[in-house]
């Protein structure tokens, strides 16, 4: 067999054009399409990436753009017939899709302009509405395999928060006033002469006037920050860093304006220069993976409304009412809970309850919000608005809107180490009260100034931060540098099984009967080759044959079977029950009958990732307790005691809220859980749990919110990950030990009364420095093993 000119996949059946092979009618539209286009070029651009196999069925799915009202929402201006639009394409992944979409103009004259954003999936686009419209652009790109993602959540533009642009400002005013207070200094570091005193003079007024709005602007969020803490009674991080800031600034400016020395105002900025970059470094996350989508992450701006006329058209989710008929097809979603009017329902529940196999659905029955329907059209009378569906009322659970942050490490470091200073400040000021009292002050601000816990406020945003990094260049995205370490503290593991452990849309099958003969075999193929339901399909692919033999009578009883005749016998595929057999399990499966007379079966068994055995033995030796949750029945009991260890705990036909309330009745006994999900059933169980992973097999789409988001591929490696997490808190740890030695050899001057400003401009940089490199370097190292065991 040949392999698809345009997408790479196996031709079953070829289509030929010139000496071209396509497996589809949609890769050899694509090929036609950028053919007639001189476009061609797009296959050599990376030969080691093919293209996308496209959906021809686009017919009427975008007929809702337009639309004035959606229209509005998706337009970044509008000027006279010029319009631009930013439209996320989750299909984007070489350089060959960029070089294309870059090329839009040359595929429609309308198309002005066309720039990828590659990292974010994103593509700004300008184009003639006279000549193309905004529906016309969206089939334009789903015509050649990118199909933008278009759902509910941007209609109502709630968008993912990015790293604040003040923070930037922050920076960049803070480091130019950095190296010029830096220049400034330099005549007090290197010694100056007596006749030179009055430039000395304006160089520490200089300073002094950099050191405002640093003070003002630059170190506001600390101040703010611990003015807060210490309002509700709390002691984090920034209640010591305020102290040594504002011991560093107005002990500085005493000896500027009194004339008494330089100051510190060098240091003062250079601390909070390097503090701002900690904080940059840590609010750096993945510009196109969101960790806060929920159900309007997977639903559709519009549906098919049939009106009294019977005709249809496109209304906003937002407007459907109760008593409203919409007509679902293919693969569509059903937006609301309704009941069944006409067709048959045959309807994928599998992201909303867990359950994998697609449900047989009759006329009269109700149908709930979230599920999909696989088969012909159906139409449906909609029961209650969106949110008040069954779906919906899943974010309406308390649980969504809690507060889960959890007392850090660097807060008990810092409490402790607030408390440590005073007391150090209080007993060499009693000291030297008795000693020389000229200098109590000067020793209490030098202890405050040469104490600051710089070291400890940038070991957690630096070590962390470069965690995260490493975890994604490794397939594993976490929300924030706050979310890594409740992953050291976790003692029980939960895991979701469909889609989760189980590897999505796909099954092992196998024939249990008797010895079929290849013309049997091939009879078996042709009839299933004949029908759209998935179970089909798969024994399709599952058993090859003859595909010449002719098929008469065919006929599909939807919910039940297919059945026809092929070179003489009498061929039947479907339910025990449509076939008057005994079913005595649980397990999937489709029976087969020949000229009345049962032949076998075939079994459809979950499909489990690679190296789960290995994965959870690893698990087990190191003392994590598991669990495995299911929304589907205990069919695969058997499969998953093949793999997993002794004492794991299994829980079958688990609805979202049995979940939630497993995870909740293992915290009140004291663990900490991590849970792994894939699915809106799953949402409320991972947001419960003191860490959730979204395991997903594309990073960038619908994924439930989560603390963090696994491709499928790598949780084998789940153990790794955790085990370079703890040793990113080892580093953290390492780092403290550090900063308490640079403390001692600081408070050892201070406390002597020999600070003098070299001294301190000096120490203070080099303390933040060396904490940057030492983790930096640390981390980096570990990463580096990760990386190669990953690889390998």
């Amino acid at each position: 067999m040949k392999n698809c000119f345009h997408c790479g996949d196996v031709c079953i059946e070829e289509i030929h054009v010139a000496d071209k092979s396509f497996c589809c009618q949609g890769c050899k539209m694509v090929f036609e399409i950028l053919n007639g286009a001189d476009l061609t070029s797009y296959y050599k651009v990376d030969v080691t990436n093919p293209g996308i196999k496209t959906d021809h069925q686009l017919k009427g799915r975008y007929n809702f753009l337009d639309l004035a009202e959606f229209k509005e929402k998706m337009v970044l201006f509008e000027d006279g017939d010029i319009i631009k639009v930013k439209l996320f394409l989750p299909q984007i992944h070489c350089s060959s899709c960029l070089w294309l979409l870059e090329r839009l103009d040359k595929l429609n004259e309308g198309v002005l302009f066309s720039q990828v954003h590659f990292v974010k999936k994103e593509a700004t686009i300008s184009f003639n509405q006279s000549k193309i419209s905004l529906r016309n652009l969206v089939e334009l790109l789903a015509s050649i395999g990118y199909p933008p993602s278009i759902t509910l959540e941007d209609y109502d533009k709630k968008k993912v928060k990015k790293t604040s642009q003040s923070l930037i400002f922050k920076i960049g005013l803070t480091g130019f006033c950095f190296g010029n207070a830096m220049l400034m200094s330099f005549p007090e570091y290197l010694g100056i002469n007596e006749q030179d005193k009055n430039f000395q003079t304006i160089f520490n007024y200089i300073n002094l006037l950099l050191s405002i709005p640093v003070l003002i602007y630059g170190a506001s969020d600390y101040l703010i920050s611990a003015f807060k803490s210490l309002r509700i009674k709390k002691v984090n991080i920034d209640v010591p860093i305020s102290i040594g800031i504002f011991a560093l600034y107005f002990r500085s400016l005493y000896e500027v304006v009194f004339g008494t020395g330089a100051g510190y105002f060098d240091s003062f900025i250079g601390l909070i220069f390097f503090l701002l970059l900690g904080k940059w470094f840590q609010q750096q996350t993945y510009a196109a993976i969101n960790f806060e989508r929920d159900y309007k992450s997977y639903f559709p701006m519009a549906v098919s409304k049939v009106l009294k006329s019977n005709k249809e058209e496109m209304m906003p989710l937002q407007s459907i009412e109760s008593g409203d008929i919409l007509r679902i097809r293919n693969n569509e979603l059903i937006p609301a809970d309704a009941i069944l009017l006409d067709g048959v329902g045959n309807i994928d529940y599998s992201f909303v309850t867990g359950e994998s196999n697609p449900i047989h659905k009759g006329l009269q029955s109700k149908l709930y919000a979230g599920g999909r329907q696989v088969g012909e059209s159906i139409l449906i009378s909609v029961l209650s608005k969106i949110e008040n569906s069954y779906l919906t009322q899943l974010w309406n659970n308390p649980i969504f809107d809690r507060n889960r942050e959890k007392e850090t490490l660097s807060d008990v470091i810092s409490r402790k180490f607030t408390l440590g200073l005073i007391i150090v400040a209080f007993l060499a000021g009693v000291f030297w009260f008795f000693y020389d009292r000229s200098q109590t002050a000067f020793i209490i601000v030098s202890i405050l100034i040469v104490a600051c816990p710089c070291a400890i406020a940038l070991s957690v945003p630096f070590t962390y931060g470069n965690v995260l990094r490493i975890f994604g260049r490794n397939d594993f995205y976490l929300r924030s540098v706050n979310s890594l370490e409740p992953i050291t503290e976790v003692t029980d593991i939960v895991f979701d099984k469909t889609g989760t452990l189980t590897k999505n849309n796909a099954n092992s099958i196998r024939f249990e009967g008797k010895a079929l003969t290849l013309p049997l075999k091939s009879a078996i193929h042709v009839l299933c080759k004949h029908s759209a339901h998935p179970l089909s399909r798969q024994i399709t692919d599952y058993w090859k044959g003859d595909t010449k033999l002719a098929i008469h009578n065919f006929e599909e009883l939807s919910g039940k079977g297919i059945q026809g005749e092929i070179d003489g016998n009498i061929v039947q595929v479907g339910s025990a029950n449509w076939l008057n057999l005994n079913s005595s399990d649980h397990a999937t499966r489709v029976y087969v009958v020949i000229n009345g007379m049962e032949v076998g079966s075939f079994v459809f068994e979950n499909q489990y990732r690679f190296g789960m055995e290995d994965l959870m033995q690893r698990l087990n030796s190191n003392a994590y307790r598991l669990h495995v949750l299911s929304g589907d029945n205990d069919s695969e009991i058997n499969n998953l005691k093949s793999f997993m260890p002794n004492g794991t705990t299994y829980l079958f036909n688990q609805s979202p809220g049995d979940k939630l309330s497993y995870i909740s009745k293992l915290q009140v006994d004291g663990k900490n859980v991590m849970m792994l999900g894939d699915g809106l059933n799953d949402a409320g169980a991972l947001r419960q749990a003191d860490f959730g992973i979204s395991v997903v097999d594309d990073v960038y789409a619908f994924s439930p919110a989560s603390d963090g988001i696994l491709k499928g591929s790598k949780l084998k490696y789940l153990m790794d990950y955790i085990a370079f997490s703890k040793s990113g808190k080892k580093i953290v740890k390492w780092s403290y030990v550090f900063s308490l030695c640079y403390n001692l050899v600081g408070l050892s001057f201070a406390i002597t009364g020999n600070l003098q400003p070299l001294i301190a401009a000096i120490l203070m940089p080099l303390s933040s420095i060396s904490v940057v490199l030492l983790v930096t370097l640390s981390t980096n190292i570990k990463g580096k093993r990760l990386s190669r065991l990953l690889e390998g």
